[in-house]
């Protein structure tokens, strides 16, 4: 007899790591079924109405258009409406799994083999059908060894290998039972691309070469400001989208951007839109009635980065003397208005990671501050630098965007008066800091990295492993022995016990500099709506980013 297979989204609820039976059959709502979705304690959906133009504020424009390049939800959020995935989070219940382009699929083997049974009726913008043969090819191209991947690149880990089976069907082999591979599989960065353009040397890292099957076509793009589409006429879901036009803008500054939503200009904002968390409390206090605010759960580090194949940083002391430094209680007080965790190795409170109290009682953490200075100063001697000053003015590329240039002054701030450290800031835009982190050229940096999905598997390997969003280029042979460990491990409480042996050594050896852990939210006009009703905030800023689910009431 069949059984469903359990698929579980969220780890950190206390499920088992990977209860997956032997064999299952899991549907993906079609379209149809999709748009009668209701989430639980909702009287009935609501009716859609069609037409109109939304704008979308997102806080950067991208630095790539070719979805597997894309590390960013500055380019994420452009490229989703393009696109479809095979599966994806469901945005009416964030916490569920559904079917994009396929259909239903079938889990055997243990939990080692899927087969995806696809739609049949799904076109590209250009009117060739999207197959099979599309879905292997991009599936393979997302893991090609020795390829940049900065999220796609979390399919690797799983994926041993995939299969054409027929016109319509795929089927993917996985190295372990993962559930956490379907989880991923959802995430908005695992698109599928035209196989037949890409393979005949057509860029699709311009966005005028672009040729997707999403239900929004790009019209025109300005670089560093706007983003405009238009509803697919062809969409293979009945009556999707509902919009007629979708722009996504960038307003860097947080005044004009608070000005555009008081003035009913904005319909929406990505999780990251360029406002602090003061902006947005503001707003949603004097717009109540007009506009919700939503917040998703802590998922987002930020954090400074070094170099480690250029000195000092090639030793991991120096790193630790600063981080020991930082003064994270005062980060604490002047961002995020009480919202925000604690800058640590791993999400605090995670299950996986140290509570908050605990945090707070060791080195780096607690107060006085005056204790972590001088073990900075003390380990920096055993490093060499029997004086700060001995590290010389050290370069820290920051991007214009968000609340960056603030955290780095104040750090810089820090650094000069706890450590006699001079800190020069080169301020870049959101493209030029990407590509330089990417390149290797440069000293320090400072960005962040909101996680795709609440297990571990994503956050720890891609920041800490060997992948492509490791800027620090960091490789402690020790620490990925014990990735690997973990990540076979179907023990949950064997798990945690590597996890936690992990997290010690980040303590002392991290390449990173964590400052504090965000809590993203939007901020949404009351007439954009849902079959649900209201708007549901995802979980992650990386997922529900197509707009193909919303509609404006007038």
């Amino acid at each position: 007899m069949d059984r469903r297979t359990k698929i579980h989204t969220n780890d950190s609820a206390g499920m088992t790591r990977r209860e997956v039976l032997t064999t299952g059959v899991a549907t993906g709502l079609g379209a149809a079924a999709l748009a009668n979705t209701v989430l639980p304690g909702t009287a009935a959906a609501e009716t859609p109405v069609k037409g109109g133009k939304a704008t979308v504020i997102n806080y950067g424009y991208p630095e790539v258009w070719d979805p597997h390049l894309a590390g960013t939800l500055g380019a994420l959020g452009s490229i989703s409406p393009m696109y479809n995935q095979v599966v994806e989070f469901n945005p009416l219940d964030p916490s569920e799994v559904i079917g994009d382009l396929a259909k239903s699929w079938e889990v055997t083997d243990g939990g080692m083999t899927y087969t995806f049974k696809l739609h049949e009726n799904v076109t590209w913008w250009d009117g060739k059908p999207l197959t099979a043969e599309d879905v292997v090819f991009s599936l393979n191209r997302m893991i090609e060894p020795g390829q940049p991947r900065p999220r796609v690149g979390l399919l690797r880990p799983s994926i041993k290998s995939v299969e054409l089976v027929d016109k319509f069907t795929v089927r993917v082999y996985l190295k372990l039972p993962s559930p956490s591979f379907l989880q991923f599989l959802a995430v908005d960065y695992m698109k599928i691309v035209p196989k037949h353009l890409v393979e005949a040397g057509v860029d699709i890292n311009l966005w005028q070469n672009i040729v997707g099957s999403g239900p929004f076509k790009i019209k025109k793009a300005r670089r560093g400001n706007s983003v405009n589409f238009v509803k697919n006429e062809n969409y293979f879901k009945p009556d999707r989208p509902y919009l007629d036009e979708l722009n996504v803008i960038v307003i860097t500054d947080q005044g004009t951007a608070g000005s555009a939503i008081r003035a009913g200009q904005i319909h929406a904002t990505t999780a990251v839109s360029g406002l602090q968390v003061e902006d947005m409390l503001k707003l949603a206090d004097g717009l109540k009635g007009k506009y919700t605010l939503y917040w998703q759960p802590v998922n987002n580090v930020e954090h400074f980065f070094a170099n480690t194949e250029r000195d000092p940083w090639k030793d991991t002391r120096v790193i630790k003397a600063l981080r020991r430094a930082t003064d994270l209680r005062e980060m604490q007080t002047a961002f995020g208005n009480g919202y925000y965790g604690y800058g640590a190795p791993f999400p605090p409170d995670a299950w996986y990671a140290s509570k908050t109290e605990d945090l707070l009682k060791l080195p780096g953490f607690s107060e006085p501050k005056e204790p972590d200075i001088e073990d900075a100063l003390a380990t920096l001697k055993a490093a060499g630098y029997d004086h700060p000053s001995k590290l010389g003015k050290r370069v820290l590329t920051v991007p214009i965007v968000l609340y960056w240039p603030d955290v780095a002054q104040l750090w810089a701030a820090q650094m000069r008066r706890n450590l006699g450290i001079e800190i020069e800031l080169k301020l870049v835009d959101v493209p030029t800091a990407v590509t330089t982190w990417v390149s290797g050229e440069f000293d320090m940096g400072s960005w962040g990295y909101g996680y795709n999905i609440t297990d571990p598997d994503d956050y720890v390997n891609a920041i800490y492993g060997p992948g492509s969003r490791n800027y620090t280029r960091w490789k402690k042979p020790e620490f990925l022995e014990m990735l690997q460990v973990q990540l076979s491990e179907l023990d949950k409480a064997k798990r945690l016990e590597t996890l936690r042996k992990m997290e010690n050594m980040l303590f002392e050896e991290s390449p990173y500099i964590e400052l504090f852990w965000a809590k993203r939210n939007y901020i949404v006009s009351d007439k954009l709506r849902t079959e649900a009703g209201a708007f549901v905030p995802a979980e992650t800023i990386q997922t529900a980013l197509k707009w193909e689910h919303v509609w404006l009431q007038s």
